[in-house]
């Protein structure tokens, strides 16, 4: 039903990037040089540099072989640099094309070794990402998370900065472009750039063609229980799972019971566009009460506060016992996975007056 396998170098590719160099080395080698190499050509794009990446004394490819300018690098210092801790791969190789002195004398020849410089800074910045803003990659990728009617990137990276580095798996609902299947995917394009170690879905109920590293586009509808149940089951657990779909109030109750189960602990559920809460037609009333999406998030702060008039101990619902935070902000909420068992106050202090 889903395209699992495409996960199957990538997700055990990034886990390693930050362990050792022997265990990297081991993964490296369980996975296949020739499929790993794969996926750092897919990451890094195309270059005006033949790149020859070696493992095991072995060449595992060359990319654009028709470039005269040649780097070599080794395959396990290219994945810590892209994946993992590594600031710079520690050492290479460059084979630069054959020159004779030409009508410009040494002028000219000068000056090509420039252009032969920032060939090979252009590739090795792409080995080792910057690591811009969140605010800075929405504009870049035309996310309407900053300045396009929401401020949300701002919210954002207070909440996922301690996930910035880690092997996440996000999921947002909505790629955008409404109904045409060639548009859209902005923010996906965003997130995967900001998570430079995350496998990033994106759930639309149209088909959509969106293709790139580490990137997957679904089609359901964020209306089916049943389907987010089996789409958890086979994708997740998710670190993150961001609802920007329909933003029917309806629809929004039901993927949050469908997918908060499969948000892995310490990781976030996120609702944005609360604003439907307050407008009847979209499900909502001017009090955002009980049925809208705001109604329901203020619901759960009574269950993280259930220590406060029963045992705690006591068998509570299920959210009761995995929501461990919730933030609002204009418009967006952020829902923290987690236990929640704090004891209450001692009863005495209830009866004081």
């Amino acid at each position: 039903m889903f395209d699992t396998e495409r996960w199957t170098v990538l997700a055990p590719l990034l886990q390693a990037a930050t362990a050792g160099r022997d265990l990297l080395d081991d993964t490296i080698r369980r996975l296949t040089p020739e499929a790993v190499t794969q996926v750092v050509l897919d990451e890094i794009g195309a270059h005006d540099v033949r790149l020859d990446l070696r493992f095991d004394g072995l060449s595992t490819s060359h990319l654009n072989t028709d470039a005269e300018l040649v780097v070599s690098l080794e395959l396990t210092d290219v994945v810590r640099g892209l994946y993992g801790t590594a600031e710079r791969p520690p050492s290479l190789a460059v084979q630069t094309p054959h020159a004779e002195l030409g009508e410009g004398g040494l002028v000219a020849w000068f000056r090509s070794r420039k252009d032969i410089a920032r060939n090979v800074q252009g590739l090795l910045s792409a080995l080792r990402p910057d690591r811009p803003s969140l605010d800075s990659l929405a504009v870049a990728f035309e996310s309407d998370k900053w300045g396009d009617l929401h401020w949300y990137t701002q919210h954002y990276e207070r909440h996922f900065a301690r996930l910035r580095d880690e092997p996440v798996r996000v999921l947002e609902i909505g790629i955008g472009g409404y109904d045409d299947p060639d548009r859209g995917g902005a923010s996906l394009r965003m997130w995967q750039r900001y998570f430079r170690r995350g496998l990033i879905h994106g759930l639309d109920i149209v088909p959509k063609n969106l293709t790139g590293p580490r990137l997957m586009a679904i089609q359901g509808d964020q209306a089916d229980a049943d389907f987010l149940d089996q789409l958890g089951k086979s994708l997740g657990p998710f670190d993150v799972v961001i609802d920007d779909g329909s933003h029917l109030n309806e629809h929004v109750q039901i993927s949050f019971h469908a997918l908060f189960p499969h948000v892995r602990s310490g990781g976030l559920y996120v609702v944005e566009d609360l604003q439907t809460a307050y407008w009847p037609g979209w499900g909502g009333h001017t009090e955002a009460g009980p049925g809208t999406s705001t109604g329901m998030l203020k619901s759960f702060v009574d269950g993280l506060n259930q220590a406060e008039v029963r045992d705690p101990r006591a068998e509570g619902s299920y959210l009761e016992r995995n929501i461990s935070g919730i933030s609002f902000h204009h418009n967006i909420a952020f829902v923290e996975k987690g236990l929640n068992a704090e004891e209450g106050g001692p009863e005495f202090f209830r009866r004081l007056y």
